[in-house]
């Protein structure tokens, strides 16, 4: 068993190599440069390496034809937060249509809202930038692609927190919290896959 192990690491790490070694080669080709210091390969390695761990995922954030590079970042930063809650906020509206009935429509609405605004209050602790790629287009403007790495152990909290505040909230009783909760942290799981 743990022969099997290894031999599956080493081959993961010829995969991430050779995807880091393309996606290097990529962006070059496009067109892309570093905002900041280290090389495609080097940043991408630290990337994968965090990612492989098991302890984070990549949230991408874009943003087209900006001023400048700061504004540009900021508004990826701003999509890549945003993607996440509408991904969190269709996994909570699912499990809540599917599993908690005796709630009105008004009561969904409410509860989904109140999670989603706790979760975009709480995600910024919960992300970490890693790299960002940059370029300019021919009229002058900027084009960002912002990556970030979320920590799953702090996402899974910020979710159970939002959950539990929302079901406070409304008033609604802490197992649906719970429920929902479980619900969640499985679909995070899946969306790392």
């Amino acid at each position: 068993m743990f022969v099997s192990t290894s031999i599956s690491y080493a081959q993961t790490s010829k995969q991430t190599k050779k995807v880091i070694k393309t996606n290097a080669k990529q962006f070059a080709k496009e067109g892309w440069s570093l905002d900041g210091t280290g090389t495609f390969a080097s940043v991408l390695t630290a990337h994968y390496a965090q990612m492989e761990s098991g302890d984070a995922y990549e949230l991408v954030g874009n943003a087209t034809d900006k001023k400048s590079i700061n504004l540009a970042k900021s508004v990826a930063r701003n999509n890549a937060i945003n993607e996440y809650a509408e991904y969190a906020r269709s996994m909570v509206r699912a499990r809540i249509n599917t599993d908690l009935k005796d709630l009105n429509e008004e009561q969904r609405e409410n509860f989904v809202a109140g999670y989603e605004r706790v979760v975009l209050k709480e995600l910024n602790g919960a992300i970490k930038p890693s790299f960002n790629l940059y370029r300019r287009n021919s009229n002058g403007m900027y084009e960002m692609r912002a990556f970030f790495l979320i920590n799953e152990k702090a996402a899974a909290e910020m979710n159970k927190k939002a959950l539990a505040e929302a079901a406070e909230e409304m008033g609604v009783a802490r197992k649906y919290a719970d429920e929902v909760s479980a619900f969640v942290n499985d679909g995070f799981q899946n969306l790392k896959k």
